[in-house]
């Protein structure tokens, strides 16, 4: 199968070992629907929303907004808790569902623990993503994100809302 980032993977696990733990690679196939939680405010529009490599299958995406209703949270607020996002990286306000356009290369594994800077007051001084009986899975996909990004390629919004 052709990977559309495959030259961008070589060294990506550099960076999917920053943001998580049990990591493997695995291929994702054209047509996979991917999910994205996103700041509307630093990225307008659902195809900037879709612009960075951090990204869900249905199925964690799927026990996050679960939880979030079972438990009387907001999608916003159980998605920091699963998958450790800061404040000072984004107020999760917004989510995308894209269809890949082509098979990408993706790191598969679970959040790991990640240090504030402390430039956000909310923001406690290290944010651990919970995991129970619900496991939930992040993807890192190379090459999405940053000046050279392959997102307007590959992906196609499937799907965007407010939270």
């Amino acid at each position: 199968m052709k990977l559309l980032n495959e030259a961008a993977s070589v060294q990506s696990q550099v960076s999917a070992l920053q943001g998580m733990s049990m990591v493997r690679r695995i291929q994702i196939p054209r047509g996979q629907v991917l999910y994205r939680f996103y700041d509307s405010v630093r990225a307008p529009s659902p195809q900037s929303g879709a612009d960075g490599p951090w990204w869900l299958e249905f199925e964690s995406f799927q026990a996050i907004k679960h939880f979030a209703l079972r438990n009387g949270h907001s999608p916003s607020y159980a998605a920091r808790l699963f998958a450790a996002i800061l404040y000072e990286w984004s107020e999760v306000n917004a989510f995308v569902a894209c269809a890949t356009t082509e098979g990408l290369v993706a790191w598969k594994g679970r959040g790991k623990q990640v240090r504030s800077s402390g430039r956000d007051e909310r923001d406690l001084a290290t944010m651990t993503p919970m995991q129970s009986v619900l496991e939930v899975y992040q993807l890192y996909i190379p090459g999405i994100g940053g000046p050279s990004s392959l997102a307007s390629t590959a992906f196609r919004v499937h799907t965007s809302g407010v939270l």
